[in-house]
């Protein structure tokens, strides 16, 4: 066995898991208009439990999304901490070296202390840039009001987003892999082929809401790239003109139980579903007149379509998706590093950011691979 395979082999390990619960309320505005899903809850340490596991091949630090590079800004800070505790030493100690082993989530913690407020809030968006539509109510369906501008959603407000930065002795290749999961916490509720009704089964419902999130992976080492754009359950469909929800839908199946379903939106005199439209297609609102469809396949976007509803990225049978390459060279200290963006969001757009599926509960896992090792 070739040396590089061996340390592959080796290295091979899950440096992620993350389980983000998302609680949604929807609001009413003033004017009568309301949004597709917002949550007045606030997301505290004890609503997200994350934990992060690596090797000591391989480190990695989180930091609030930024258009500079932070390694440095990394560095100093638990440089600072460090004489922080030689000055406090029967305080709480803080972090001094960087993320090993496990990693759990606390807010109140200084490395993640910037996402403290956030709010999941209905956007849209293409997986690297978000906004917040003035939205206008008919009968039971909120549509974009074309007439009036977005508003930009504000990360970490309206939208989880982090940067993660890796760092090691080698110039490794990083991969999502194939195994990482976004899934509903009460994930049986879905399995199958069922019809849930809304006036008899809205509890049974609510695990529905994990068809409207998102998640977009950018390579900030290559101008933030989207690499990966995830619809992680395109197999929950909600009929909105109807008040159903639709589980197990398969790329051959009989209708309903097939991918062929688009939103309910309003036509200008009624409510109708979109047509040439997939539960597998990603689509969102570029600006308030110009809406776009990515079909699954084409820029980067990716539908967990697993015919066993695993809510994996990929099936077993496919490749990790490699995210980035770390090209920086701290010489100073003899490690290689970069970073990537992880967005995750609830598409106002999709058919299932509605009111009926508030308070859906999701566990995000996301697992990391070595891929290869270039000796330095």
């Amino acid at each position: 066995m070739k040396k590089s395979d061996a340390l592959r082999l080796k290295t091979r390990k899950m440096i992620a898991k993350n389980i983000i619960i998302l609680v949604v309320l929807a609001v009413v505005a003033f004017v009568g208009a309301y949004s597709w899903f917002t949550i007045h809850q606030q997301t505290t340490a004890g609503g997200v439990d994350v934990s992060t596991k690596v090797n000591d091949k391989l480190e990695f630090y989180i930091m609030p999304p930024s258009g500079s590079d932070q390694y440095s800004a990394i560095n100093s800070r638990l440089r600072d901490n460090a004489t922080w505790n030689n000055d406090h030493p029967s305080e709480t100690r803080r972090q001094t070296e960087w993320n090993e082993g496990e990693l759990n989530f606390d807010f109140s913690d200084q490395q993640l202390k910037f996402m403290d407020g956030l709010f999941m809030s209905e956007v849209t968006g293409n997986g690297t840039t978000f906004n917040i539509p003035k939205l206008m109510q008919y009968d039971q369906i909120a549509y974009v009001d074309t007439t009036q501008s977005f508003e930009a959603a504000v990360a970490n407000d309206n939208y989880m987003s982090f940067d993660l930065y890796f760092r090691s002795k080698h110039n490794y290749s990083i991969a999502l892999t194939r195994d990482s999961k976004i899934e509903p916490v009460n994930g049986n509720s879905l399995s199958g082929q069922h019809v849930y009704n809304g006036d008899t089964d809205e509890a049974s419902m609510k695990p529905g809401a994990i068809g409207a999130v998102r998640m977009s992976v950018l390579n900030c080492e290559a101008n933030n790239a989207c690499e990966l754009l995830w619809i992680p359950a395109p197999n929950v469909w909600y009929d909105g003109i109807n008040d159903r929800l639709y589980t197990g839908l398969t790329a051959n199946g009989t209708s309903p139980y097939d991918f062929n379903h688009g939103s309910a939106y309003y036509t200008g005199s009624a409510i109708a579903e979109r047509q040439n439209e997939h539960t597998t297609d990603h689509a969102f609102y570029s600006s308030a007149s110009t809406r776009v469809k990515w079909e699954n396949g084409t820029y980067n976007v990716i539908a967990g379509t697993d015919s066993s509803y695993q809510y994996q990225l990929r099936a077993a049978s496919s490749t990790d998706i490699v995210v980035v390459t770390l090209p920086h060279r701290d010489t100073a200290n003899d490690y290689y590093y970069g970073h990537i963006r992880v967005n995750l969001w609830i598409e106002g757009e999709d058919s299932e950011a509605r009111l009926r599926l508030v308070n859906g509960k999701i566990n995000m896992s996301l697992n990391f691979d070595i891929v290869e090792a270039v000796s330095g």
